[in-house]
């Protein structure tokens, strides 16, 4: 099995007769390929609404370039398909644990909780951050930066890579952003929660404290100028972790602790 590195959603099951590759594991394409060292090619059937609102039938060429490493479990390149032409890379890992240890260089393992339960905030709202244990000293960093030294400015970055996908969700989208943003915490599992929160004393800025009814019952009717952001440590569980589909507990974070961050992250 295959990551795409520019997409996690996406994986890629290479078989001696087919090609199998899901988007964010609903959408599924099966073809046929061929390759060589060098080049991998295949089709794929599709089609578009044209300005009539007729569909289209077409193929979508695909062709991929690319190198190995040497371990053979990395891909390098580019993907050329009917609409352009774009750097592509790939990990080849076993689970998708193992792909973000990979991607982003701290080992770890994930402790498990019977009564963790899904996520219900979409993953695409959530920062992720790892930690993990090396030479008895904890590595951790977001998936933006190497470290956490820049947490403020990798929320901002973070947030601002989230754009509307409909219209009509432009007026209220930084309120939703700022309800659902959120950290999801890949931490090793002799982590203790007390070090994550530790770790991440960050809070978003607030000018007023209308969104009372959003907040965990514990922040509700409080004087406050902060609001702690939420931190959902992940967790092992019997399926498979899927980045879309996460099992997680949510530490319980107290405002006091955590100092303020002088940027303002749109509450207004």
């Amino acid at each position: 099995m295959w990551y795409e590195i520019e997409n996690e959603y996406s994986t890629w099951h290479f078989f001696k007769d087919s090609l199998v590759f899901k988007i964010a594991g609903n959408t599924e394409e099966k073809t046929e390929w061929n390759a060589n060292n060098s080049k991998i090619e295949f089709e794929i059937p599709t089609f578009y609404w044209n300005s009539l609102g007729k569909p289209i039938d077409t193929i979508n060429k695909v062709l991929i370039k690319y190198r190995l490493s040497d371990k053979n479990d990395s891909l390098f390149g580019t993907l050329e398909n009917n609409y352009g032409m774009h750097k592509f890379s790939m990990l080849k890992t076993e689970s998708y644990v193992e792909y973000l240890n990979q991607k982003y260089g701290v080992k770890f393992h994930l402790p498990q909780d019977n009564s963790a339960k899904l996520i219900e905030t979409d993953a695409i709202y959530g920062l992720k951050v790892f930690m993990g244990i090396s030479d008895d000293k904890i590595i951790a960093k977001t998936e933006l930066s190497d470290n956490l030294e820049n947490l403020a400015t990798d929320i901002k970055k973070f947030k601002d890579s989230i754009k509307p996908s409909e219209q009509y969700q432009i007026d209220s989208h930084e309120i939703m952003l700022n309800r659902r943003f959120h950290f999801r915490v890949f931490a090793d599992k002799n982590i203790p929660d007390s070090t994550i929160t530790d770790f991440l004393k960050i809070t978003i800025n607030l000018k007023n404290s209308e969104l009372d009814e959003h907040l965990p019952e514990r922040f509700r009717g409080k004087e406050r100028d902060t609001l702690p952001i939420r931190i959902f440590r992940i967790h092992k569980s019997k399926q498979k972790t899927k980045p879309w589909n996460m099992k997680a507990t949510e530490i319980k974070t107290i405002a006091n602790n955590a100092y303020n961050t002088a940027v303002t992250f749109g509450y207004n």
